[in-house]
């Protein structure tokens, strides 16, 4: 294992363990043990519950969520892509250079964006009662605080299933598989097209993890910054926590990602052994050349 080439992610997220540990020491200083995030965690220190979802719970359901992902519905997504265009395109198998760099931005931010799409989804009332333990509380008994604590509480499932869909984009390209039109452009206006089927399920996926995420999630925090002005301790500890938690949302991702960059000659020859069984067996030529005109 190359650590080198993992240098700078691993210490964004050692740095990122430092932030949730202060952080979490903060809230149980000013909050004590006076307010339970949910009893769905195994503590009864507010402070001490979002350390455990930040440091523990989304780094591992980031992982389970990648490698079911990666390994269970890859098959799927090639299998479906296939299925639905193997009369329109020429499908091959192009022999993807090795990259040095080791990059997560990029992979992690529309699976955080999606994570929270799916969790201001899910905010309803039932929802958040369940979350904070009292099924019988009415509509109107529910706070901006209850409906932030089963936001927290929320992120830990959505992450891990943002991850199920996404991670087998990210498989996908790096097993170089592309499909092309270029046997049909004499029946098509259509210019030449040249994808990797990866791609093409990474932007129809990005399109529920775009604007429209952002705007529902400032809506969010502004209810809840309303809520929380008369305490200003509580106030700029949430201010620092959610206003880039979009961006926070990626780091726990990091380690999943590493372990399948590590495996990913492994997993590129399981998928190209599946793609063999399903008849793309042909090696692509990908070259661009330009010429000046006159």
């Amino acid at each position: 294992m190359n650590f080198l080439k993992y240098k700078n992610s691993l210490i964004i997220f050692g740095v990122y363990c430092i932030f949730w540990v202060g952080i979490s020491i903060a809230m149980s200083r000013i909050l004590g043990s006076t307010q339970d995030i949910s009893p769905i965690i195994p503590f009864k220190d507010p402070g001490i519950e979002i350390g455990f979802i930040s440091l523990l719970l989304l780094p591992i359901s980031s992982l389970i969520g990648t490698l079911i992902g990666g390994f269970l519905m890859s098959p799927i997504f090639l299998s479906l892509h296939i299925k639905i265009f193997r009369n329109k395109y020429q499908y091959g198998i192009y022999p993807k250079p090795e990259y040095k760099k080791f990059k997560y931005f990029s992979q992690g931010l529309f699976s955080a964006l999606m994570a929270i799409n799916i969790s201001l989804l899910l905010l309803n009332p039932d929802i958040v009662r369940f979350i904070n333990g009292n099924i019988y509380a009415s509509p109107e008994d529910l706070t901006p605080d209850h409906y932030t604590s089963a936001f927290v509480v929320l992120l830990i499932i959505t992450l891990a299933i943002t991850n199920i869909f996404f991670s087998p984009t990210w498989f996908l390209m790096d097993s170089g598989i592309l499909y092309s039109n270029k046997m049909k452009l004499n029946e098509t206006n259509k210019p030449l097209e040249i994808r990797s089927i990866g791609r093409w399920y990474e932007q129809l996926l990005k399109g529920y993890a775009g604007v429209s995420v952002l705007i529902a999630y400032i809506n969010f925090i502004v209810i809840f910054f309303g809520a929380a002005g008369n305490n200003i301790s509580l106030f700029i500890i949430t201010l620092i926590m959610f206003i880039p938690l979009p961006i926070i949302l990626i780091v726990p991702t990091i380690p999943a990602l590493i372990l399948i960059d590590v495996i990913k000659q492994r997993r590129n020859n399981n998928i190209l052994k599946m793609a063999r069984k399903r008849g793309i067996t042909d090696k692509m030529e990908v070259s661009i050349e330009l010429i000046k005109g006159d």
